[in-house]
């Protein structure tokens, strides 16, 4: 509907409100011949203005608005503003204010601006915060949420929901990291990963600073440096450094062989062996606090180092034979094989070769219980007293 349209509905309709029978047919006839609309659609146009009390307000025709102060800056300026924006890796208006002027003094320099007039060039220097901002909204932003690179991925490696199927065979390594953030992720803060094999329940643990593609290969080395085994598959989750990890030294020809799978997201069952570890091997060992220091990796390492021979040397565990259910699929219990060690279970197996059997009884026969557990001890006191001295400063 035309402005014209809208001021002639609106004066009419009030003219219809109040007249004849007669009357009405005469107002609809005048404003079909004005508008070439039809007589259907000009009573439903006018009840609905009689309905509504408040009109909206007719918006005045781009002839009759004031022409208002001309602009002050235009494409030019626009586009030195997007070269100095782009410089500094697309900032915000507010930050890139303040060294707005350097900016496009280091793009004179290296001859970026050469087509455009030193007039225009000194002017886009004076521009207010406000105007920046502004300028800077209407450049289009470049979507990362959907990257195509970071969904790859997920097509290179395939999910398997069914990963404790490996249970009865060694080499089979499931992989989870737990965060030491103390309740915030803002910052760098230290990250553990935990490797757990699903037949014999061999454990590995190690952190580092961060959760880049980096911390997670000192985590990865430090890991296989306790590993002794051959490992057939890693099952990690979702996350995409460690993914990227194991998928850039799977295919290296260097490094051996070995498959990779991930759980389905948002299912932590698909990790259960190694998620019921976060809890007894990690949380209850080192605690919720927040760990950032270079000095807490050092120790958590060390405390992981110790803890580690602790676990597949000295501490027995059971493992899930059978499940007794009924006809309605309830489970009535459960039975398990009897307890042994990590070290029982490699030694006992069939899959592990003899070298290796070798060099792991060589390390159990050189530990003592007493000894490691004093260590620990110690190393957690340590670990714990840095949490405390900090919490001190800051107050």
């Amino acid at each position: 509907m035309t402005h014209f349209e809208m001021e002639l509905t609106q004066k009419q309709a009030q003219e219809y409100k109040s007249a004849t029978k007669k009357q009405k047919g005469k107002i609809i006839t005048q404003y079909c011949k004005l508008t070439h609309a039809s007589r259907n659609l000009t009573s439903k146009r006018f009840r609905k203005v009689i309905r509504n009390p408040y009109p909206r307000i007719l918006k005045k025709s781009k002839s009759v608005c004031s022409k208002g102060r001309k602009p002050k800056y235009h494409s030019i300026h626009k586009a030195i503003v997007r070269k100095a924006w782009e410089l500094a890796a697309e900032i915000c208006g507010e930050r890139l204010h303040s060294v707005l002027g350097e900016y496009i003094s280091q793009l004179e320099t290296a001859d970026e601006l050469r087509y455009y007039g030193k007039r225009y060039i000194e002017e886009t220097k004076t521009i207010s915060e406000r105007t920046l901002k502004r300028i800077i909204a209407e450049f289009p932003k470049v979507n990362k949420k959907h990257h195509q690179g970071n969904d790859s991925i997920y097509k290179e490696i395939p999910i398997d929901a069914h990963f404790g199927r490996n249970a009865n065979k060694p080499g089979y390594v499931e992989v989870d990291y737990v965060e030491h953030n103390g309740g915030t992720s803002q910052g760098e803060f230290a990250c553990t990963g935990t490797y757990a094999d699903v037949n014999l329940g061999w454990l590995a643990r190690a952190a580092a600073l961060g959760k880049s593609k980096i911390a997670v290969g000192q985590i990865h080395d430090n890991v296989e440096t306790r590993i002794f085994h051959k490992i057939n598959e890693f099952h990690p989750d979702n996350a995409k450094p460690i993914l990227k990890l194991l998928l850039e030294r799977k295919l290296n020809p260097y490094i051996r062989h070995y498959t990779i799978s991930r759980s389905r997201p948002y299912h932590k069952e698909d990790n259960g062996h190694v998620e019921q570890k976060n809890g007894d091997k990690v949380r209850k060992l080192v605690g919720y606090h927040r760990y950032d220091q270079v000095e807490q990796i050092e120790l958590l390492n060390q405390l992981y180092e110790v803890e580690d021979k602790i676990s597949n040397y000295f501490l027995p565990s059971q493992k899930l034979v059978e499940k007794i259910i009924n006809d309605r699929g309830r489970v009535l219990g459960r039975k398990h094989d009897q307890a042994k060690t990590a070290y029982q279970r490699l030694m006992e197996s069939p899959g592990i070769g003899e070298k290796t059997k070798k060099q792991v009884q060589k390390i159990r026969q050189g530990l003592n219980l007493v000894e490691l557990r004093k260590q620990s001890n110690e190393l957690q006191k340590q670990l714990f007293e840095t949490v405390i001295s900090r919490k001190n400063i800051m107050a």
